[in-house]
């Protein structure tokens, strides 16, 4: 299941519009096969008084071949796209972080 964690929102973003663009942009590369069911989003809202512009988007994925640099590279490009349509002009940055599901520690209940 593909973790999604959005940082440094503000108050008057809509979350949902949010979180659709996201699982629809992570599911737009079918050769990544990553499905939009499995896609979990947590949003996280920026403290009161916390005036950082940047807001950050950690993606964690299972490595798998078809996964490659270039291919990350460019959906985390169109994540980011797709989230400033969103909220408009705004800086953000996009990580995705594949891990090694085999040697990684994890439980599904």
């Amino acid at each position: 299941m593909p973790l999604v964690t959005v940082s440094n929102l503000r108050s008057e973003d809509d979350l949902d519009a949010i979180e659709d663009a996201i699982v629809r942009t992570l599911a737009s590369m079918p050769e990544l096969a990553v499905n939009d069911w499995e896609i979990d989003v947590v949003p996280m809202l920026r403290p009161e008084g916390f005036d950082a512009q940047v807001t950050r988007i950690n993606v964690d994925l299972w490595e798998r071949p078809e996964r490659s640099k270039p291919a990350l590279q460019e959906l985390a490009t169109r994540v980011a796209e797709e989230f400033r349509s969103v909220v408009g002009d705004r800086h953000v940055k996009v990580v995705i972080r594949p891990y090694d599901v085999g040697t990684a520690g994890w439980v599904s209940l």
